[in-house]
């Protein structure tokens, strides 16, 4: 979900990286906002950025009920989208292939009911 700044909270995750103007890197995917970043992000005028839901408070943990890639699933996908992550689309797409083997992993039932 795109938040504004105002609405942005220490302990949030980045669903896509910060860049400034000049397409510096401010803060990468999957990284943990502070209130120093976010003071950051105010001095360079960045008005929005995505953030995962289903985060719960301060720890950052997904809650019981937000199911995403495995972590080794997700550091795989990062590297192989490396390249290409200032691109929101490449993003979205990293994210679509995310639960796409996500829902292969042994043990889940993909939507025809195989294994």
């Amino acid at each position: 979900m795109v938040l504004s700044i105002e609405e942005l909270k220490p302990g949030m995750v980045l669903a896509e990286a910060v860049r400034n103007h000049q397409d510096q890197l401010l803060l990468d995917t999957g990284r943990k906002v502070t209130d120093k970043t976010i003071r950051v992000f105010k001095s360079w005028g960045i008005r929005r950025v995505a953030v995962r839901s289903g985060l719960t408070g301060e720890s950052g943990h997904p809650s019981p009920s937000v199911s995403g890639p495995p972590v080794a699933l997700d550091e795989g996908l990062k590297a192989r989208f490396a390249e290409v992550l200032h691109d929101p689309i490449m993003v979205a797409i990293m994210q679509a292939a995310g639960r796409q083997l996500a829902a292969r992993q042994p043990g889940k039932k993909s939507r025809d009911g195989r294994s």
